[in-house]
């Protein structure tokens, strides 16, 4: 019985941090910096990522609490950072299933190539039929909202019967994700001109590491890329088999770091076989931004064997990262209103869903695009705070060393010791640098050039409203 619980938390952990980490940006930062990036960007891992993963784990496991009263055990209002967690869950879920209804819309307009003739034009005028800026807040777009009700149907799907169904659906959705990234990899090796591709992801340069831009973009990176400040590994973690924090964060990181490079493969390869055909330089291709991809990938697509039907399967593979990541986040907010609203497994998934549907509508209208853009920058802000706040809760206000004996119980490594420096001084210090220079980089707000309003309400919006409504909110609301 341990053993499954173990395997279940570990593929729900896995699956958690692939569908929420930001696994294009690792691609993106290698090309642009260096493809020594891998350096930086696993010492982040080992100071900040996997010791901030050990918390998320390690407390879910010993208080057995939803994330909300998990904080409020230590200190009755430190619920708000628990509340915290949960609001930032219900902004990316939201988002994240706009982002994935503009791929469901590929996927059945893969029959057909409908955007070879344009490949730009079809996804902004036909697919989400942007607005000319942040304006005509009363139009949407069509084909979106009904995509989106898709991704939320199939979304309730998953979650409506809590940790039961997840754990068999993700279970089903991870086989079919490693089965397709495999064939992806090794097709896009045998692509003309892909090895170009790839070694420009991989080139070396030694002197890329000087750069401090390097350091902020791999340690910020490693917080983003392991699905924290969510509450989703607390939520997982109460369900499983005490112990074994070392080797499951340990787990979850490296699987998430060979799929992060896995992904840079293939996007490079295709990058390197487009170029050739195209005869662009891999500088004018290489992409940070997700809206990107459609823009920017899709034009490989018709160029290559069997296209329509390989556009379907890539479509379906790029759709499974999403699909993990919002069932995760709706799981984790779930799991936290079944105990506040004293409800059921079943009300609670539907009051998620109905929410996230909603709250969604937002990136639906025209200029909705831009609004996600703004949102997704700017969420890096109550993502870092929440952190910050979390392992100053545990480090400082609670008897931490209760935490660093629970890692301890069934590890190989004995590190509870060296673990409580970091969840104590390291961590805290170096987040809040993180933060000195995310707001350094964004001090005039002229983030994209968007009007300056537009960065004040969707952007500096959604960190101060958060953090508010957070505090606002207490610990019990109607559970008894």
């Amino acid at each position: 019985m341990g053993n499954n619980l173990r395997f279940y938390f570990v593929l729900l952990s896995v699956g958690a941090a692939i569908g929420l980490g930001n696994i294009w940006l690792y691609p993106f930062f290698s090309f642009k910096f260096t493809g020594f990036f891998i350096i930086p960007y696993l010492i982040a891992l080992l100071v900040l990522g996997i010791p901030l993963l050990m918390l998320e784990f390690s407390i879910g496991q010993y208080f057995k609490k939803n994330v909300v009263d998990l904080f409020a055990s230590v200190r009755k209002w430190f619920s708000s950072i628990g509340w915290l967690m949960i609001i930032n869950a219900f902004i990316v879920m939201s988002y994240y299933a706009v982002m994935l209804s503009w791929h469901i819309i590929y996927i059945f307009v893969s029959f057909g190539l409908q955007w070879k003739d344009n490949y730009r034009s079809y996804f902004f005028d036909n697919v989400i039929q942007i607005s000319d800026g942040i304006n005509n807040f009363t139009s949407f777009s069509l084909p979106v909202f009904i995509a989106l009700i898709i991704v939320w149907a199939v979304v309730f799907f998953y979650i409506r019967k809590g940790f039961e169904s997840i754990k068999k659906y993700f279970l089903v959705t991870l086989s079919v994700f490693v089965v397709l990234m495999l064939f992806f990899l090794f097709y896009s090796l045998t692509l003309d001109n892909a090895l170009v591709g790839i070694y420009s992801f991989l080139k070396p340069n030694l002197r890329g590491l000087l750069n401090i831009e390097v350091w902020v973009s791999a340690f910020t990176l490693a917080i983003i890329s392991l699905g924290l400040s969510f509450g989703v590994m607390s939520a997982f973690a109460r369900r499983s088999e005490k112990g074994f924090i070392l080797e499951n964060s340990s787990f979850v990181a490296i699987f998430d770091l060979l799929i992060t490079i896995a992904v840079g493969f293939i996007l490079f390869g295709i990058l390197g076989f487009l170029s050739a055909k195209q005869e662009f330089g891999l500088n004018d291709l290489a992409f940070s931004d997700y809206g990107s991809l459609f823009t920017t990938i899709t034009r490989a697509l018709p160029f290559i064997y069997n296209p329509e039907i390989l556009s379907f399967l890539l479509f379906l593979f790029l759709s499974l990262f999403f699909i993990l990541g919002i069932s995760a986040l709706a799981y984790s907010i779930s799991n936290v209103l079944v105990r506040k609203l004293n409800t059921s497994q079943f009300n609670a998934s539907v009051i998620v869903v109905g929410g996230g549907f909603l709250f969604g509508l937002l990136f639906v209208i025209k200029p909705g695009f831009f609004i996600l853009d703004i949102i997704n920058h700017f969420i890096i802000y109550t993502i870092m705070i929440t952190v910050l706040l979390a392992t100053l809760a545990i480090g400082w206000f609670f008897n931490v060393d209760r935490i660093a004996y629970h890692i301890d119980k069934n590890s190989i490594l004995k590190i509870g010791n060296i673990w409580k420096i970091f969840i104590r001084y390291v961590i805290p210090i170096i987040v809040f640098l993180l933060i000195i220079f995310q707001i350094k980089s964004d001090f005039l707000l002229n983030y994209n050039n968007y009007p300056f309003w537009a960065v004040l309400i969707f952007g500096v919006g959604a960190v101060v409203a958060p953090v508010v409504i957070a505090f606002l909110l207490p610990q019990k609301i109607l559970d008894k």
